[in-house]
C-alpha cells in the first residue's frame, strides 16, 4: 500500500507543478476580489492626487521623482490619453484610460509580461486626470514557480489522505483476494457504509460498487464450492451400494465357480477394494476446507513408488498383449503423498498401454 500511497503522490504532485506552471505563465486575470480593488483603489488616489499636486506645481521635473521606481512605472496621462509627464504609457490604451475615466474603480489590462492599472483622479482643483500603473509583477519570475510553505504543507497532508483513502479499499481487495486464493472462502471486504462516507465515498461509489461486485462474487464461489463438495460426498455415497452389492456377488461366485476362476476373482476383489477406497478418498476431499490440508507428506523414492505400481498396470496391459518395464537410470527422493502420487503415476502409464500397439512395449524411466 505505501507504494500505491507514494505513486498517487508524486502523480498528484506533478499534475499540480504542471498546472501551476501554466498559471504562472499565462496571462492573469486581476482586479477581482473586492478588498484588493478597494485597497489598489485608495493607493492610487493618494499616490495620484500626491502627483497631482506636484505636476500642477511645478510640472513633469517637479512630478518625475514620482514616476518610476525599480518594480512600478506610473503615468499620467489625461483623459483622452495624451501624456502628460514621462515616462510614456505602452501602445493601445486608449480604450483603457477612456473607460478609467468613467468609472471611480481601477480597471486592468494584460500584456504578455505585465500589467498596467488604470485610475481615475480628480485634482484638488476638479480637474480630471487618469493615473497609469505599468506593474511587472505579471512576470513569474520574480515570484517563482514553487507555492508557499503554507500551500505545500496543506497540499500535502491532503494529498496523503485522499491516497490513503483511495489505497485502503484496494489494499482490503487484494488481502481478500489472496485468502481466496488460499482456500479461505469465506473471506469478504469489509467496507462499511459509515466508513465509506467518512472516506468520502458515497455508496454509489466506483470502489464501493467494487468492493459489493467482489463480496457477491466470493459468496457465489463458495457457494459453488459448497454445491461440488455435496455432490462429491452425495456421489460417493451412491457408490456404495453397487460396489455392497458387488462384494456379496463376488462372495457368491467364489461359492459357485471353479478353483480356475480364483485368480481373476481375486483381482476383481482387489480392485473393488481399490474403488471402495476412491470412493473414501473422494468423502475426505468432499469435507476438506483447502487444499493445504489433503495430503500428508512424506520423503519417497521415486523410483520405488514406480515399482510398486508396474504389477498393477502389467495386469491391465496383459489384456492387450503388451508389456510394461521400468528402469530406474538414476532414483531421486520426494516429498509428497506416496498414495496420490500412485495414482497420478498409475494415471499415466494407464494412457500410455491404451495408446501402445497390441503386443507394444512400454517403458517407464525413473531419472
Amino acid at each position: 500500500m505505501r507504494s500505491l500511497i507514494l505513486k498517487m503522490f508524486i502523480r498528484y504532485w506533478i499534475a499540480a507543478g504542471l498546472v501551476l506552471l501554466f498559471v504562472d505563465l499565462y496571462p492573469h486575470e486581476q482586479l477581482h476580489r473586492p478588498e484588493a480593488t478597494e485597497a489598489l483603489s485608495a493607493v492610487l488616489r493618494l499616490h495620484g492626487v500626491a502627483l497631482i499636486k506636484a505636476y500642477e506645481t511645478g510640472g513633469c521635473p517637479v512630478a518625475a521623482p514620482m514616476l518610476s521606481d525599480s518594480a512600478e512605472t506610473v503615468s499620467l496621462v489625461s483623459p483622452q490619453g495624451d501624456p502628460l509627464c514621462m515616462p510614456a504609457p505602452p501602445a493601445g490604451l486608449e480604450s483603457l484610460i477612456t473607460d478609467a475615466a468613467k468609472s471611480k474603480a481601477p480597471i486592468a489590462t494584460n500584456f504578455r509580461t505585465f500589467q498596467v492599472v488604470a485610475q481615475s483622479v480628480s485634482s484638488p482643483s476638479g480637474r480630471p486626470y487618469v493615473v497609469l500603473l505599468k506593474s511587472s509583477f505579471k512576470n513569474p519570475i520574480p515570484y517563482g514557480l514553487v507555492p508557499g510553505s503554507t500551500t505545500i504543507i496543506i497540499s500535502g497532508v491532503v494529498t496523503v489522505l485522499l491516497s490513503i483513502l483511495i489505497a485502503l479499499p484496494i489494499q482490503r481487495l487484494r488481502s481478500a483476494a489472496r485468502d481466496i486464493a488460499n482456500g479461505r472462502l469465506e473471506a469478504r471486504v469489509k467496507w462499511g457504509k459509515s466508513l465509506g462516507v467518512v472516506g468520502g465515498f458515497p455508496h454509489s461509489d466506483v470502489l464501493h460498487g467494487l468492493i459489493i461486485d467482489f463480496n457477491h462474487m466470493a459468496c457465489r464461489l463458495q457457494s459453488l464450492v459448497a454445491a461440488q463438495r455435496l455432490l462429491f460426498r452425495d456421489v460417493s455415497h451412491e457408490l456404495r451400494s453397487p460396489l455392497a452389492r458387488l462384494s456379496v456377488a463376488l462372495e457368491l461366485a467364489r461359492v459357485a465357480g471353479p478353483p480356475s476362476m480364483k485368480v481373476p476373482l481375486d483381482r476383481i476383489e482387489t480392485e473393488v477394494a481399490r474403488v471402495n477406497d476412491l470412493i473414501g478418498q473422494l468423502l475426505f476431499l468432499a469435507q476438506m476446507e483447502t487444499v493445504q490440508e489433503l495430503s500428508q507428506p512424506a520423503s519417497l523414492s521415486l523410483g520405488e513408488l514406480v515399482k510398486s505400481v508396474i504389477p498393477d498396470v502389467q495386469y491391465e496391459a496383459n489384456g492387450r498383449g503388451c508389456r510394461v518395464i521400468t528402469r530406474t537410470l538414476e532414483d531421486c527422493m520426494v516429498y509428497g503423498d506416496s498414495i496420490m502420487l500412485q495414482r497420478a503415476i498409475e494415471n499415466v502409464i494407464r494412457n500410455a498401454i491404451r495408446y501402445t500397439p497390441e503386443n507394444g512395449v512400454v517403458a517407464v524411466d525413473v531419472e
